[in-house]
Formats: C-alpha cells, structure tokens, sequence
C-alpha cells in the first residue's frame, strides 16, 4: 500500500490514470488480429454507432468503402463486424468458402424479442431441418403452381376494389396493400385470410413493421440493457403482442388438429413433429417455439418484404409516367383485359419485367440483408478475418457500383432489356434475395407475388403523384427493411 501511494505522489494521480488507460488500450489493440481489413477509427467504435444513427447503415458503409475499400472492418462498441461491398469479395466469402461464412450470430436484440426457431438465425443440423420443412411447406401451399398464382390472383381482386373506391382522389397505398400481401400469407400459416377493417389484423402489420424498423447495427444491439428502460416500453409491448398472438393461433389450431385434413402451416408442423415421434426423433427442433420463429420468418419474408417492394414499384411508376405506359401497353399486348395474368406470361414480358429488376436493383428492399458469422478464422483475399466476426453484406453498394453500372442512380430499365428491347436479360449482380446457402427460401414465392401484383395493378389502374404537392422522397426510412417514406397517390382507372 505504502509503495501505491509513494508512486501516486512521485508520478501524480493524473499521470498514473493516464498512463493506466493508455496501457489498457495499448494492450487492446495489441490483441487485435494481424492484416485486419482497413476502416474507420474511433475508440471501440462509439463513434461509429453514432454514425449508424443518423442514416441508413446501407448508406454509410458505402460511404466508409469509397474511404476504405470494397471490405473493410469496423467495430461498433468493441464489436468487430468485416462490410463486403462488391459482388466479388461477395461471392468469394459466401460461394468460395460457405462453410466458414454461412453461420448466423444471433443478435443480442433478436434474443431480446425472444424469437425462437427462427429460420434465419439457425445454424447446423437445426437449420437444415427447419429450411427443408420451411421450403417444403411453401410447396405443398403451391409454391411454384397454378393454385397459388389463382389465389393469389382472388386476394388482388381486394386489392383492386379497395384502389377502386378512392375513386382517383390522393390515399396512402401503404395500408391496402400490406393487407392485400400479408393475407397471402395468413391463407398458408394461419388457414385463412383477414378483412382489410379487422382491427387485430392491422394491429399484427404494425406490430411486424416496428419490429423490422430494428436493425442489426441499431443501439439495441450496442446497448441492449436499454430494451429494459421505459424508453423502450412500447417495444417490449410490442414484442410480447406478437408472441401472443402466435401462441393463440397455435393452441387453437392444436384443438382441432386433424392429421387427415392440413389446413396451414401450424397444422402441417403438428404433423412433422408426430412424424418424428414415430421415426424415434424426440427432441425440441419443432416445437411450439420454433414455430412461431417459422411463422414469423414467413410474415417477414411474406408480408414487409414484398409490400415494400410493391410500393416502391408504385412510387417509381407515379415519378416516371413514360414507363408506366410502356409497361401498360406490353400487359394490353400480352394479356389484354380479359384475364388477369399468370406467371406464364412473364417469358413474353421484357419490358415489365425489366422495370421491377431495375426498382429494385435502386431500392433494395434488404440493403444489408441478415448479417453473416465467420465458423473459423480464414483469409479472404490479402486480409484475416476471425473466428466470430459479423459479416454484413451491402446490397446497396453492389446495386450502385459504378463499376458494374453506368449512371447507377439514373432509373433506366433498358439496362436489363438486349440491344433491339424485345429480350430480358438477366444479371447475377442483383442480389434481392442475397446468395450462397442462405439466400432467401421463399424467393420464388416473392417473385411470383411481385409480378402477380405489378402486373395487376398496372392492368387496371393508372398511378400518379397527387397535383400540386410536392413529389415524395426516395431516400427511404432504414432499418432492416428500406421502407419508403408515407406518401399519397391517385389510382384511375384505364379506360
């Protein structure tokens, strides 16, 4: 004790805090690993979560490439997370090495919200199960087949009636269709669909939308002793609403189960796990909390998703009133007014098919995608990555990688039709639904919904911006889903 206090008066207290602090950080950085990538500074990376605050994530680690490089490394709170900004470095981590990449880390705010068996924060054996039933399940509900395309051509016919009743004066689209989407997808997990005025149905769409306004780099991750705070009440709220109303829909569906008659997806995972049962498979990777983790996967999946995707569709027809009616004549051509369409149609569709690629090549719906986490430690080109680091994707660099594109702001669907525009041509430098082992399970089941519903839309109704108010932002509101801001449109009908 007499030798502390001998060094406090012969150094100072001051110096010796100084010097303690810097030998502390000293030995911190010391034990970072060697060939790191590059990427911006800031002390355990405080600073770089103020960043993250003020603009969508997709945005800044843009900005932090065009610094830094294609990949680089930044820590958010002491945590160390490796950006991937080009297709290349892109394919070469998840194509090249998906054994060492394909992982999930669960973060600390989907433990927080307590959703179990989800799909997408699987990993191992359990995601193998899940995926198989998840996949498997979307094509017993038709996935891919004539009866989905026709019910989900009788939901748009909802939809079409409820722009109808505008009657060409300015509505907020957002609400028609998220319910028009999401009945799609209670018709497969819950039997059946609900009314556009059903209060506890527009309660779940919001409960689902706050949900999603949280993504993987926001301050609850940083700092997840604030979901506990009165800050954060109305989320936790939020969070056990949901699980409710997932825990009531399975316990009243268990009560009438009836293995002879599958009605939804809770009927079909009742029936797997009797199936284990009797193959000797007794354990807890189906049980009533993975399925909600499912359900709730497949209302992300279903529902946010594909209506966000939708309404940037609108908002960017409304903006471009030439590639509306270009798109319009080709459905007139194609498909006439007699019918709605099928999916058969889209090979006989350039056009149309090129204006939704090139929307969501400008807005991706998923612009950091679900983060990835490294199995082991492994190089990716000249830099180490280590054991345990999260791996994010900016979809958003890919999609405006001057490199790949030209003009790459400038909306120009003639970038995804041949030379002569009468041939659609495809680009592997999309990545709308990611890539490698977890791409998005029910990609087919999307595309299929998007150009259902585009398609239907354009077919009856003409869009345009309110006159005389100013024409809604594209900048989007970020989170794990790029939602557009609120804005209002006109639907008249196509004489």
């Amino acid at each position: 004790m007499a030798s502390l206090v001998d060094l406090f008066e012969s150094v100072g207290l001051k110096s010796f805090i100084i010097f303690l602090v810097s030998f502390l950080l000293g030995l911190f950085y010391l034990r970072l690993p060697r060939h790191l990538p590059p990427g911006p500074p800031g002390w355990l990376g405080v600073s770089n979560v103020l960043a993250l605050s003020k603009e969508p994530a997709s945005a800044v680690f843009t900005k932090w490439a065009n610094r830094h490089g294609c990949v680089f490394s930044v820590r958010l709170i002491g945590k160390l997370y490796v950006v991937l900004n080009d297709l290349h470095s892109i394919k070469k981590a998840l194509h090249g090495q998906p054994d060492v990449f394909s992982d999930r880390n669960p973060t600390k705010l989907a433990k927080l919200f307590g959703i179990k068996g989800s799909v997408s924060d699987e990993n191992g054996d359990i995601w193998k199960e899940h995926r198989r039933f998840g996949v498997g399940a979307l094509r017993s509900f038709g996935m891919g087949k004539q009866r989905m395309e026709s019910s989900i051509n009788v939901e748009l016919m909802n939809l079409l009636e409820g722009f109808a009743e505008q009657r060409g004066k300015p509505f907020d689209p957002a609400h028609l269709v998220e319910n028009a989407v999401s009945n799609i997808i209670c018709k497969i997990c819950l039997g059946h669909r609900f009314s556009y005025k059903d209060p506890e149905f527009a309660q779940l769409l919001e409960m689902v939308r706050v949900q999603l306004s949280y993504g993987p780099t926001s301050l609850l991750n940083a700092f997840p002793l604030l979901f506990h705070t009165p800050f954060y009440s109305n989320l936790r709220e939020n969070n056990r609403s949901i699980n409710e109303f997932f825990s009531k829909r399975i316990k009243a569906r268990r009560e009438t189960y009836d293995e002879n008659n599958i009605r939804d997806m809770i009927d079909l995972h009742f029936a797997e796990v009797e199936r284990r049962k009797r193959s000797g498979k007794i354990d807890d990777v189906f049980d009533d909390e993975s399925l909600k983790g499912m359900l709730f996967d497949l209302f992300v999946a279903g529902t946010d998703t594909t209506s966000t995707a939708l309404l940037w569709f609108l908002m960017y027809m409304a903006r471009h009133p030439d590639t509306q009616r270009k798109v319009q004549a080709e459905i007139d051509d194609v498909i006439a007014r007699s019918r709605q369409p099928s999916m058969s149609d889209s090979p006989n569709m350039p056009y149309t098919n090129a204006v939704m690629l090139e929307v969501q090549r400008m807005r991706p719906v998923a612009p950091t995608a679900l983060p990835h986490y490294t199995r082991e430690q492994t190089k990716l080109g000249d830099y180490t990555i280590p054991k345990h680091t999260t791996v994010v994707l900016n979809i958003w660099a890919v999609h405006h990688d001057p490199a790949t594109w030209t003009e790459p702001e400038r909306f120009n669907p003639d970038r995804f039709l041949s030379a002569d525009g009468t041939s659609f041509v495809q680009h592997d430098t999309l990545l709308n639904f990611s890539t490698g082992r977890r791409v998005c399970m029910a990609e087919k089941f999307a595309k299929t919904n998007m150009f259902i519903f585009f398609v239907n839309m354009l077919q009856r109704f003409t869009f345009s911006f309110p006159e005389g108010k100013s024409i809604p932002s594209l900048e989007g509101e970020g989170g794990l889903v790029l939602t557009p801001g609120p804005f209002e449109l006109c639907a008249n009908m196509r004489p």
